[in-house]
């Protein structure tokens, strides 16, 4: 993404939630991006992956938000 620094990716919802409400909570603006390791196409899986990994969340902020959301994120343990 032009002009965003990515900030935070995880495999895990429940982090990427964490990680979102902290930006939140400290007054940072962010984009969020998702996407499947895989792409299932038609079909509701695939074998032999974990439903729960199968997602890549990824979290940007604006350059001149960067190293304050950094800190933020390091700060409540999410990093």
């Amino acid at each position: 993404m032009i002009f965003k620094k990515e900030v935070y990716f995880t495999r895990d919802m429940e982090d990427y939630n964490r990680a979102k409400a902290v930006l939140v909570d400290h007054g940072i603006e962010y984009t969020s991006k998702s996407n499947p390791m895989t792409n299932p196409g038609r079909f509701h899986g695939t074998p032999f992956i974990d439903a729960s990994a199968a997602y890549e969340y990824h979290l940007f902020v604006a350059r001149k938000d960067q190293e304050r959301a950094e800190q933020a994120l390091r700060s409540e343990g999410v990093k």
